[in-house]
């Protein structure tokens, strides 16, 4: 990949379609979530494509919908809404920015709330 696809990514996180979401991480990606468990001081991380992958797999299995809206698009990073809603109604809205070299994620800083 020479560019990100932005709209194959899309595709495959809003399909929860892992080896698809997987292919758009660099092997030494570093994806970084703050919570209400894990604020600025201790976020959450995880480095490299099998520790995200391990982390995908999991949420292809949760009975969840995840919908991405209110992209921003540049040449090296772009930012997004992630809302994921779950099957007894409870929500999570996160705020994502994801850098990319090379047409691969080589990080991922997202915020997010809870219901």
């Amino acid at each position: 990949m020479s560019g990100f696809d932005f709209p194959a990514y899309k595709a495959a996180l809003e399909a929860r379609d892992v080896d698809r979401w997987l292919e758009f991480y660099a092997d030494d990606a570093d994806w970084f979530e703050f919570r209400a468990d894990h604020p600025p001081r201790a976020p959450h991380h995880m480095h490299g494509r099998e520790q995200i992958g391990a982390f995908l797999r999991q949420l292809a299995d949760a009975p969840m919908e995840i919908a991405l809206t209110n992209e921003v698009l540049a040449a090296e990073r772009s930012a997004f809404t992630l809302t994921v809603t779950f099957g007894e109604g409870g929500r999570i809205l996160g705020n994502v920015i994801i850098e990319h070299r090379d047409g691969r994620i080589v990080r991922q800083t997202g915020v997010e709330a809870r219901d």
